[in-house]
């Protein structure tokens, strides 16, 4: 009779060896991941992925850009109201103690 359990997960098949006596995990093995792809196909596919990277980060250069203006836009409508009124006193949350 063994003195250890193993068990493989269901959901990751990693093997698990636990000590039948105190309970303790002595081993944990993840599953071997086999790569079904070739050198060409990983090279291939990483090149993919660079291009899409970088139209990525174009995307978000440009969301930046828009930003940019979009903030400055409000503050300048934000000074506009503040000269409107500029006897009133702004909202301090300090007060509210």
């Amino acid at each position: 009779m063994s003195k250890n359990f193993e068990i493989t997960c269901p959901c990751c098949e990693a093997t698990i060896v636990i000590d039948r006596l105190s309970g303790e995990i002595l081993l944990h093995k993840e599953k071997e991941k086999k790569s079904g792809l070739s050198l060409e196909a990983m090279v291939s596919n990483l090149g993919a992925e660079k291009t899409e990277a970088q139209k990525h980060f174009d995307r978000q250069m440009e969301a930046q850009k828009d930003r940019a203006r979009i903030l400055e836009e409000k503050f300048k409508e934000a000074m506009q109201r503040a000269d409107k009124d500029p006897d009133k006193k702004p909202f301090n949350p300090m007060d509210l103690d």
